[in-house]
């Protein structure tokens, strides 16, 4: 099966998501529209849509003119029956998508953060069994409104939208499962992710929390992507 990826930032890329669909057989298709690159229509073709993280926000349509076409594609995907999974950014577009408002937090989001399932997220097909959930990796400094019709799954002390489903197909998540380690060592050099610290060395902070949290994190995306994997297939 054929899998469209929206990435947008090159040190941003879909990591463990991406290795686990290649592990299974599939291939990726990778684009980034926000430099140029294409983006259908319609998901004739594809078996499901991941939508990457970025800097940029997700309510600067003006500056960002792909997200509307974007928004139009996930329900297209949504309307087919083909999965939908969006990460940080992409769970913010994802939260427009049907209707939600995206905002700056009251706080930034680095490093591995405990998270916890709701109710609803201990039974849903993606994260039943994996309770406690383990540290996952974030970077954000926006948040968002659930839509309507969502129903909610991960929360976090700091920021209580982590996750969310529409219907049986689409998932967003504004935690980073996809993370590697090499990633998350990248991030750590950005002054972001000092000043989140308050201080103390990004690069220091995030090498002990993947000392302790990497290995539960990595097995964690790759159960999800692969139950993600298998709704593609039933589809």
């Amino acid at each position: 099966m054929r899998f469209l990826v929206v990435q947008h930032n090159m040190r941003s890329p879909a990591g463990l998501v991406g290795e686990r669909i290649l592990a299974r057989g599939h291939r990726l298709e990778v684009t980034m529209p926000h430099l140029g690159g294409p983006l259908p229509e319609r998901s004739d073709g594809h078996a499901g849509l991941l939508v990457l993280g970025g800097e940029m926000s997700a309510a600067d349509d003006d500056g960002f003119p792909h997200y509307r076409p974007l928004r139009n594609l996930i329900r297209r995907f949504d309307e087919s029956g083909r999965p939908v999974m969006g990460l940080c950014l992409g769970a913010q577009i994802i939260a427009r998508a049907y209707g939600a408002a995206v905002y700056r937090h009251t706080i930034f989001e680095f490093g591995y953060h405990e998270l916890a399932a709701t109710a609803a997220g201990r039974m849903d097909p993606l994260l039943a069994g994996i309770d406690p959930m383990p540290r996952l990796m974030q970077y954000h400094d926006d948040t968002f409104d659930l839509p309507a019709e969502a129903v909610h799954l991960v929360s976090g002390a700091n920021c209580a939208n982590q996750g969310f489903r529409v219907g049986d197909h689409v998932y967003a998540f504004q935690f980073h499962l996809e993370t590697t380690d090499d990633t998350a060592r990248a991030w750590a050099l950005y002054p972001e992710a000092a000043a989140a610290r308050g201080g103390e060395s990004a690069s220091d902070a995030i090498e002990r929390e993947l000392d302790a949290h990497y290995g539960g994190a990595a097995e964690f995306a790759r159960t999800v992507t692969d139950r993600w994997l298998d709704l593609a297939a039933d589809g």
